[in-house]
């Protein structure tokens, strides 16, 4: 009786070891099946990535023909495939005619001149990708895991931007000098002669050196993108003590600061929201406080040089700082009136004051006014543009700098300076650039404003 219950004892002991056995064969598997799924799924959120990227890039670049013709939707198409065909989508898997409803397996290509945003309350024109890639497997294909169509979506709007924040508080003049008689034009413009012998000096010229006739339309300025602009600081050349400063503060748009308030907009950006045809006040006296807060700000560059270093050791480069809307692979990055920039993800955040701020070193959003004028106090907004900022030099030679640098715009790193023990005798000098525009703030376009790119989705 003994040996039978030791033997029924040792018998349920082995059984229990078995099944021990099998379940933990069967766990391992499990764990292995999950493991190698895992893997596929990595690499499938890493194609969703990509075509997402795809996406963007394809939208980017179709919706730059509308800059030129606000109804061109054939020439958005077809620049659209051709970018997505650059960044390997088959060309033969690409809908040969624009639509949102992409044939099974395909990706396509939408376009449109109106209703850019999906509550359709807007006219702006717009090209909407779809990109398909296809997922590819590792392991899952082994257990009967069909592999995803894996696709993105993005679209590209062409409008005006009509509010900002985060604005450097610097006013870009706008208007003309009144004509008298026949206005003198384009090199006219440039010196200080009485070109067409009517008594008084380049009038009928833009009041700013950075802007120009808009062609087509003789009455309106533009940012003149791609070249060298100086912003007049300096005690040379101001309206009764204005030099172009603009008092924001943390408010309104239209409220007032101190010097120390000026230095610390021009450093961490202005809060309050501006819009077009705000009125804002203007600054008067010295300089000095708006340079002070320049040169905190260039101090804090790295993170672009750090991320994207193409030479330069010591400043984050033009090409650190931004990369182009739709280039083609290749395609130098340097100052251009024609080519979108868009600022690459390497924002610093700085706190103050228990504020949290993010922006990139040098690259200013300056503010468009109408004019300084001596007796009033404040200037109406006109618009806004993207400034990448050269440095400071003395306001005897910033004409002479910026010829040199405008003989070679592929290569002034040389030139790059962060503002150092800044005087009112100063000039800074930089760059306009057109760049992509945040959603939220961009309306329809407006014939009297620039135009912007702007990614919706």
């Amino acid at each position: 009786m003994f040996l039978k219950a030791l033997a029924f004892v040792l018998g349920s002991r082995s059984a229990e070891r078995g099944q021990m056995l099998l379940m933990a064969v069967f766990a391992m598997t499990v764990v292995f099946v999950m493991g190698v799924i895992m893997v596929d799924i990595g690499i499938w959120l890493t194609e969703r990535r990509g075509a997402s990227k795809d996406a963007d890039a394809s939208s980017l670049a179709g919706v730059q023909a509308y800059l030129s013709d606000l109804t061109d939707t054939s020439g958005a198409f077809n620049d659209a495939v051709i970018w997505a065909t650059l960044n390997g989508v088959d060309p033969a898997e690409i809908d040969a005619a624009p639509t949102l409803s992409c044939t099974a397996g395909y990706s396509c290509i939408g376009v449109g001149t109106s209703n850019c945003r999906e509550d359709g309350t807007d006219n702006m024109p717009w090209v909407e990708a779809k990109v398909r890639h296809e997922g590819a497997q590792l392991f899952s294909s082994i257990f009967s895991v069909l592999a995803p169509d894996i696709g993105a979506a993005a679209r590209a709007c062409v409008g005006s931007p009509r509010s900002l924040l985060n604005l450097s508080p610097f006013g870009i003049q706008t208007s003309f000098v009144p004509p008298v008689g026949d206005p003198e034009t384009g090199a006219q413009c440039l010196n200080d002669e009485d070109d067409d012998g009517d008594g008084e000096i380049n009038d009928g010229c833009p009041l700013s050196d950075c802007l120009e006739p808009v062609p087509g339309d003789p009455t309106r300025t533009r940012p003149i993108y791609g070249a060298v602009c100086i912003m007049k600081t300096s005690d040379s050349d101001n309206v009764s003590g204005q030099f172009g400063q603009l008092t924001i503060g943390e408010g309104a748009c239209d409220s007032t600061l101190d010097s120390s308030g000026l230095k610390h907009d021009f450093h961490y950006g202005t809060v309050a929201l501006c819009t077009i045809d705000d009125e804002v006040n203007t600054g008067t006296g010295s300089i000095v406080g708006l340079l002070q807060g320049l040169n905190a700000r260039l101090e804090e560059e790295w993170l672009c040089n750090q991320l994207y270093f193409t030479g330069n050791p010591d400043n984050d480069d033009f090409d650190e700082v931004f990369n182009i809307v739709g280039g083609a692979p290749g395609v130098p990055v340097v100052p251009s009136p024609d080519a979108i920039f868009a600022e690459n993800d390497c924002q610093i955040t700085s706190v103050h004051d228990d504020h949290e701020h993010t922006y990139m070193p040098r690259a200013l959003t300056l503010i468009l006014i109408d004019q300084l004028e001596k007796s009033a106090k404040t200037a109406t907004i006109t618009g806004f543009a993207g400034f990448y900022v050269i440095g400071c030099f003395d306001g005897d030679t910033s004409f002479q700098v910026k010829a040199e640098i405008e003989q070679d715009l592929t290569n002034f790193d040389s030139y790059l300076n962060r503002c150092k023990k800044p005087t009112g005798k100063q000039d800074v000098l930089g760059i306009f650039v057109k760049e992509v525009a945040a959603p939220i703030f961009v309306g329809d376009p407006d014939p009297n404003l620039p135009l912007a790119i702007v990614l919706v989705k």
